[in-house]
């Protein structure tokens, strides 16, 4: 080689080396957040080389799990994508990746391992595996997608197809359970109401109400007065009734006394003093459809649908008071109740009642009720019913049982059978049989596109007094259906029904619409009366909501006889909030045919502990003025607790968490241990929540006998050393009673360190190594991993000592030892916990 060559050579040579010691040193290898949609993000290893990016495939993998096995050098990683048939290899040391049996040659920089990591230039993810990336140097991020769907994507669906399916059983997977006390006597709650009315001709007339709330004996006591001004207090206006629910037990689930609620088949007038048993659970199951119940109250009143007295929904009614809900059908006893509750402060205590015309068990559950008592109907008459239903299948339930009532003439028992097929998802057959009174038939279907047709028949027998109707039989058909356009959005729904008697029959029909169009609430309603003798009666009825500037809506609605061919009444409203919650109302009525008109302006208030309204109304020579309010307040002697509600309480549970500093660690708070703010509670089961200054919760208004589940997040507590061990809790209440729960939050210390590895007599940290905690017997703690740079750190730890080594088996697939090879450290919290910041730890080859 010549002189000249050898200079060429060496300058070449030079230049080469400290390329790549530049290229070496501008490469930075640190954390980035991986973001995937739907799954979340998490913090993954990377490396960064001017505007190329690596990420480290067995943290991305991991995070979207998909099997991965790297060797202990770290130079190859198999395992398969998604389906175990799809197979991958990525091998550093031919740079090349074989997926699918299909090999994708790689240049000898698209791959970087260092001793823990093998990183992969983030192009290949998406041009070998689909998986979609963009990287942003602003957020050190990588937002990662896949049209495949991941395993942990997957996980994500399924998961979140079992919690919707638990929300709706009520059923969470918590930290702790609290369960329910059983206090022998306990006054909590009460709601009242008043209600006065005035004539100009000088009658008047005033209402009041009062429900009282308690726990008598482990179980609910509910009782009720009732008194109206111009009539005598009788004992079957008042209300009292003890009700004792275990829904653990297998038998008797349900126990009550005094006024019981015992549907019957029977015209029953009056109500029913009694005892009634019962195994079925106030708690919701499965649902396994849906059933359209659709209604009519006032205009623009605000519904809340309970199933078995748990709130599943709530809708405000439109312009003309229609409403209309998809209520699930679930498994055993569906009991609806409707509550309404008017946009001026009206309240109804006295809610309609509803039983979904399908009852389903799950197969071989049976579920029965037994009822008896005497009727208050002033002479003494003995009711008694017994039924009881069986899951023959999933899709068949047949039940039985007999109805008896002393003050009939004959057929004083009715023995019945009933029985339910679910023929398919949303076709359902219903059929009952009460001997010598009457039979019934209902089909009901639903299609995919939510078009619902119902068929109702039921013949009665002529001889039959048990119902006090004198019909021969009842036909009925309706079919409703959603519309969906660009010009209107909302329901439809047709109606007719054939009523029959001995010697006549008539026709009654009803074709609704009701929904938004261009921003307008509008309902347009037909109805239609045929008889055999009469001349048909048709009417329809319109009605649009308009809103106005300053919140202003007026309302016009009219109605139009089709038999006179002439507007029959036109009605105006309008409607503005004032005072924040304060509502004023006026309305102009005139009936065209008598030439009537009338004026009514009325104003409610909200306030935060009551309920207040005034109403008049003009009429051409009278006119008439009330005055209204409504209330609730629950008290609690041993929190020291008053609260006035204006809306219901009787029958509802209340929760006070008690947050605060366990010192001394034994889980109930003693004198000397304060307070702590900043919890934030998250409650599932709605309800009214107060936060006192104080750092407690309250949380009003919440449904008794079922598990409430309740979040615990510290995020805002004062100092980050303080912890709570259990952060989820599923709670059951007492209804008429404030449950106290404290809530202790422990004071934790941390201990951090470094782990390096020393080559050629120089420290440099190492990422990925697995440092565990021991206490000092022996037990596990946990498993902390070192950053990139080498850090590891952990916040946990209660006072002690404890042992800090590197994860031997790690150590012994990177041919390396640790010196020192264990580290002890002790933790002693105070108030405001403790800081570790010793560990040192350094790695070197072990010599061959």
């Amino acid at each position: 080689m010549t002189k000249l060559s050898f200079i060429l050579y060496l300058l070449l040579f030079c230049t080469i080396s400290f390329s790549g010691a530049a290229q070496e040193k501008e490469c930075d290898e640190v954390l980035v957040l991986l973001k995937v949609k739907y799954i979340g993000d998490s913090e993954i290893s990377s490396i960064i080389c001017k505007s190329e990016v690596y990420l480290s495939v067995s943290e991305v993998f991991d995070f979207i799990k998909i099997k991965n096995n790297p060797n202990s050098n770290f130079s190859v990683i198999d395992g398969f994508f998604i389906n175990q048939k799809n197979t991958f290899k990525i091998d550093q040391s031919t740079n090349t990746i074989t997926y699918k049996e299909q090999v994708f040659s790689l240049k000898s920089d698209d791959l970087i391992s260092t001793t823990t990591n093998l990183f992969l230039k983030a192009s290949y993810f998406n041009e070998v595996f689909n998986l979609e990336n963009s990287f942003s140097f602003r957020s050190l991020s990588v937002n990662l997608s896949s049209k495949l769907e991941l395993p942990t994507i997957r996980e994500a669906r399924l998961q979140s197809m079992r919690d919707n399916l638990n929300k709706m059983k009520l059923e969470f997977i918590a930290d702790t359970t609290v369960v329910r006390d059983k206090p022998l006597l306990h006054f909590g709650t009460a709601n009242w109401a008043f209600n006065s009315i005035q004539q100009s001709g000088g009658s008047h007339s005033e209402r009041m109400l009062l429900n009282l709330g308690s726990i008598v004996a482990g179980g609910e006591l509910t009782t009720s007065l009732n008194y109206t001004s111009n009539q005598a207090i009788v004992a079957k206006n008042q209300f009292y009734r003890w009700r004792y629910v275990n829904n653990e037990n297998k038998y008797i689930k349900q126990l009550t006394l005094g006024k019981i609620s015992a549907p019957s088949k029977a015209t029953i007038l009056f109500p029913i003093i009694g005892v009634q048993l019962s195994n079925a659970s106030t708690r919701i199951r499965k649902s396994f459809g849906t059933y359209i119940l659709s209604e009519h109250t006032q205009a623009n009143w605000m519904v809340e649908l309970y199933i078995n007295n748990v709130l599943i929904d709530y809708l405000q009614a439109d312009t003309n008071g229609f409403f209309s809900f998809n209520v699930p059908l679930m498994y055993g006893r569906t009991e609806v109740t409707l509550r309404y509750y008017g946009p001026w402060g009206e309240e109804q205590f006295f809610s309609n009642q509803f039983v979904v015309p399908a009852l389903f068990l799950p197969k071989k559950e049976i579920e029965y009720t037994i009822s008896s008592g005497i009727i208050e109907d002033g002479e003494g008459s003995v009711f008694s019913s017994a039924k009881a239903n069986y899951g023959l299948s999933n899709h068949i339930t047949l039940g039985a049982g007999a109805e008896y009532i002393s003050s009939f003439e004959s057929n004083k028992i009715i023995p019945f059978l009933n029985s339910s097929f679910r023929l398919a998802s949303q076709l359902f057959l219903l059929g009952s049989y009460h001997a010598k009174v009457l039979y019934e038939i209902n089909l009901n279907y639903t299609t995919a596109k939510n078009l619902r047709f119902d068929f109702d028949y039921s013949k009665y027998d002529k001889n039959q007094q048990a119902i006090r109707f004198n019909y021969s039989e009842i036909r009925k058909a309706s079919i409703s259906m959603p519309i969906r356009s660009p010009f209107f959005s909302g329901n439809s729904r047709f109606t007719i029904q054939q009523n029959l008697f001995n010697t006549t029959k008539f026709t009654t029909s009803e074709f609704l619409l009701s929904g938004n169009s261009f921003g307008f609430n509008l309902n347009f309603t037909t109805n239609a009366f045929f008889t055999e003798t009469n001349k048909p009666l048709v009417y329809s009825n319109i009605s649009i909501s308009l809103q106005l500037p300053e919140k202003f809506v007026i309302v016009p609605q009219l109605r139009y006889g089709y038999d006179a061919d002439a507007m029959a009444s036109l009605q105006t409203q309008l409607r503005k909030p004032i005072f924040k919650k304060g509502y004023i109302q006026a309305s102009l009525d005139y009936n065209f045919k008598n030439q009537n008109s009338s004026f009514q302006i009325s104003f409610t208030h909200n306030f935060d502990h009551i309920n207040t309204g005034f109403s008049s109304i003009f009429y051409k020579n009278s006119a008439s003025f009330s005055q209204s309010a409504t209330g609730s307040i629950i008290f609690e002697p041993q929190s020291d607790f008053v609260s006035f509600n204006n809306r219901i309480s009787v029958g509802r549970g209340s929760i006070k968490f008690i947050p605060f500093l366990d010192i001394n660690r034994n889980g109930k708070r003693d004198t000397e241990e304060p307070l702590v703010k900043g919890v934030n509670i998250v409650f599932m089961g709605g309800g009214r929540q107060l936060v006192n200054p104080d750092g407690t919760t309250i949380i009003t208004g919440l449904e008794p006998y079922i598990k409430n589940y309740v979040e615990l997040n510290t995020n805002k507590v004062n100092s980050i050393a303080w912890r709570i061990k259990n952060k989820t809790l599923n709670c059951t209440l007492n209804p008429n009673q404030l449950k106290i729960i404290e809530i202790p939050l422990v004071v934790v210390g941390e201990v951090s360190g470094m782990v390096y590895q020393r080559k050629n007599q120089q420290l440099s940290g190492i990422g990925g190594l697995k440092i565990t905690i021991y206490d000092l017997n022996g037990t596990f703690i946990t498993h902390i991993l070192s950053e990139p740079d080498g850090y590891f750190s952990f916040l946990g730890l209660k006072s002690g000592q404890y042992v800090a080594k590197i994860d031997s088996l790690q150590l012994e697939n990177l041919q390396m030892m640790a010196d020192p090879s264990y580290q002890n450290f002790e933790i002693d919290n105070g108030v405001d916990g403790a800081f570790v910041d010793t560990l040192k730890f350094v790695l070197q080859k072990k010599n061959k």
